[in-house]
């Protein structure tokens, strides 16, 4: 079954290798689950890791000196990965991740869904606290492209505050209207050329 399963790429640490280890850490730990390895002994859990991670993982692995775990005897892919979440913890940069988050703007033609979704990942680095939904709140209405929308978010928690799920559902909602506003005046156009034209031709079968 393995092999009929596609491999997952090596770490990549990137610009920011704390967001780059926990993505990489999520695709490896779907995949052992796509192989069925749950039940697996950890001897054969931890194998895939040290084939797919890559070189740079490995090195840093060998660094650890993990302590063998008597129960199962070896050492544990658990413990394998809990090291590495400790270890990237040091490259943690919050004010480059809010930076980061900060300059998120919707793009030119970027569905609301997936903007929002760009700024929830972003989101998650910056340590935020109690004021994650707030920074969310605020920073969806700063950089939505419908200005008249932004306006009138703008306008409205001026007078009574919203909250970040009333702010995404307004959002969600003015996008949809405009979708279906779209389609029907696609449709209306439609028709009317249909009438016109059926106008025409009946002017000329007339004369």
């Amino acid at each position: 079954m393995a092999n009929n399963l596609p491999t997952i790429p090596a770490f990549e640490p990137g610009t920011n290798p704390l967001e780059s280890w926990r993505h990489w850490k999520e695709d490896f730990e779907d995949y052992l689950e796509a192989l069925r390895y749950s039940e697996a002994p950890e001897k054969t859990k931890s194998a895939p890791f040290r084939h797919l991670c890559g070189e740079e993982l490995k090195i840093q692995l060998r660094a650890f000196d993990l302590k063998l775990n008597d129960g199962c005897g070896g050492v544990t892919l658990q413990q394998v990965l809990q090291e590495f979440d400790k270890y990237f913890l040091d490259y943690q940069n919050e004010i480059f991740a809010s930076f980061k988050f900060l300059e998120i703007k919707q793009e030119q033609g970027e569905k609301f869904t997936d903007y929002y979704s760009r700024l929830r990942n972003a989101v998650v680095e910056c340590n935020y606290g109690e004021s994650q939904d707030r920074m969310l709140r605020d920073k969806i209405i700063q950089g939505l492209l419908d200005k008249a929308l932004q306006e009138r978010l703008i306008r409205e928690t001026s007078k009574k505050a919203k909250t970040l799920q009333e702010v995404v559902s307004e959002c969600k909602t003015a996008e949809n209207s405009k979708v279906q506003a779209s389609v029907m005046n696609e449709k209306l156009s439609v028709n009317a050329l249909k009438n016109f034209r059926n106008y025409r031709n009946q002017s000329k079968n007339k004369k």
